[in-house]
């Protein structure tokens, strides 16, 4: 495959976090151009990597209090990041995505998170000051990221209950179950002139006020760099944890409104 369509292709996934779209995602097509098409680089192998990457970040932002164990650790996250992208992007290169592996991705994602935000708590505290909320707020922060995380797969398996019922009423379950069983389909992506990238750069800046999931590690470096580990603990965490009832809320009207929607549809004799 030649190096541009082997580029296309690996734009398979057009993400709008602001950490993802200027840091994450270019690195993995980056890291991915001369390794996609490997036989040895799997998805799994990439995902277990990202695994490790991010508990050796951990642990060096938790045992390691010098200056440099704080940048080690800020970079290794961030790198794991870079291979948590990694794992989905070959998978959607070579239409290969699998249940184990999506369980595997999520599952590692929600363990290693919780692990950074508490390192990064103990790491601030500081006894002679009594900082405690700076512990505190992490600690919190990862609950009600577990919280929101929660809420949204059940909101999904809800979901896609309601579509089995949608299906099954209309009379299409067995298009619909095919439709399942094939392998997704992804689209080209977009071709952009120089405005388009101007544009895109542009949105991708002011996306770092929605403090999305993948913005979490941005603010992680930013305050491991600098040694202001207020930006973590009392800014981002602070954010995450308006999130408490927020999110949950959003995917409650969504699953009301669908269920309201499927209610309307008769069963096809």
């Amino acid at each position: 495959m030649k190096l541009k369509e082997r580029w296309m292709k690996l734009r398979n996934y057009q993400s709008d976090d602001f950490w993802a779209m200027l840091f994450a995602r270019p690195l993995t097509i980056l890291f991915l151009l001369p390794l996609v098409e490997k036989k040895w680089v799997t998805p799994n192998r990439i995902t277990v990597v990202s695994i490790l990457t991010k508990l050796a970040g951990s642990a060096f932002v938790f045992f390691d209090r010098s200056y440099f164990g704080g940048v080690i650790g800020a970079i290794l996250l961030n790198l794991g990041l870079v291979f948590d992208n990694m794992d989905g992007t070959v998978s959607r290169f070579r239409n290969c995505p699998t249940k184990f592996g999506f369980y595997l991705d999520k599952i590692s994602d929600a363990v290693t998170m919780t692990l950074m935000f508490w390192a990064i708590g103990f790491r601030a505290y500081d006894p002679e000051k009594n900082n405690w909320i700076d512990i505190l707020l992490p600690l919190m922060a990862a609950t009600v990221t577990y919280i929101a995380g929660y809420a949204k797969w059940v909101s999904e398996r809800v979901l896609l209950d309601m579509k089995i019922i949608e299906n099954h009423r209309k009379g299409t379950i067995a298009e619909f179950g095919a439709s399942m069983d094939r392998c997704p389909v992804w689209s080209t992506p977009p071709e952009r002139t120089f405005f388009d990238w101007v544009k895109w750069f542009c949105y991708a800046v002011f996306s770092i006020f929605k403090v999305n999931e993948v913005d979490i590690f941005f603010f992680a470096a930013l305050a491991l760099i600098t040694e202001k580990y207020w930006i973590f603990t009392r800014l981002d965490c602070g954010i995450i944890i308006c999130g408490i009832v927020v999110v949950p809320v959003i995917f409650a009207v969504k699953v009301l409104k669908r269920e309201r929607e499927i209610s309307k549809i008769p069963t096809k004799e």
